[in-house]
């Protein structure tokens, strides 16, 4: 099922898209970026474009990682998080096809997933799951991916007092940062569960990568913080002047 016949109004038929088919959706959109690249290309163009894609290939591990576990295993964290993952699903389908549909459902799937984690319960529940999916340091190079999910985990709890109990209506403003904070950190602790629980392989070895350069690409930025109602203002202060001729110097 398309989105694009979907109001943006409408976050919970986005949702349910997303959570239905989001998984295929990315995974059809990373091989169609894909299949254009030449392995044996060695040109500068070339491998710029490699490293991009390789970035969308985790992206997609790190769903996959997410999806191979039992949904009820999630416990309390099962309805926030399925809101939170149907969110990175289209920011990385918007990130490797450019689809304008994708990225405007983030405006609604952010809101939607908003409307718990401003809720006390929902947002440690959801946090709590990623400690959880995390488990002990592991040894070997999985270690530096570890610890990368453990730092943003120490990270969030600093901003937790913003974001709880908050407007959502306000703190939309700026969250997205936390909706796809909190889903990165519990799709790259999947991540990091499925290879620390993997036999010894070549393919344990992709997946120790991926683990590796999914959370150097999504965790390793400041705590998410929430939007104030003057940030709010200024914000909309800017777009008026932007609007109306001659404000702007």
């Amino acid at each position: 099922m398309s989105t694009r016949s979907l109001p943006s109004a409408a976050p919970d038929q986005v949702a349910a898209v997303w959570d239905a088919d989001g998984l295929g959706i990315l995974e059809g959109a990373v091989t169609g970026f894909a299949s254009a690249a030449d392995p044996l290309d060695g040109s500068a163009w070339a491998n710029a474009r490699r490293e991009e894609i390789a970035d969308r290939v985790v992206d997609v591990m790190a769903a996959r990682a997410w999806f191979a576990l039992p949904e009820p295993s999630h416990g309390r964290a099962r309805r926030v998080a399925r809101r939170c993952i149907a969110y990175s699903l289209a920011a990385d389908t918007a990130r490797a096809d450019g689809s304008g549909t994708a990225r405007a459902d983030c405006w609604a799937l952010t809101t939607h997933a908003l409307e718990l984690l401003t809720i006390r319960e929902h947002f440690d529940a959801a946090a709590q799951r990623s400690r959880e999916l995390l488990g002990v340091a592991p040894e070997g190079r999985l270690l530096a991916a570890w610890q990368m999910v453990d730092d943003a985990l120490g990270a969030l709890s600093t901003t937790r007092h913003e974001w709880v109990g908050a407007d959502p209506a306000t703190v939309a403003a700026a969250g997205w940062v936390l909706v796809d904070r909190m889903s990165r950190l519990l799709t790259a602790a999947a991540l990091v569960a499925q290879s620390a629980a993997a036999e010894s392989s070549p393919a344990t070895d992709l997946l120790v990568n991926a683990a590796r350069r999914y959370a150097w690409n999504h965790l390793r930025g400041p705590a998410p913080e929430a939007a104030t109602p003057t940030h709010v203002q200024r914000s909309a202060d800017l777009v008026q002047a932007f609007v109306t001729p001659g404000t702007l110097p």
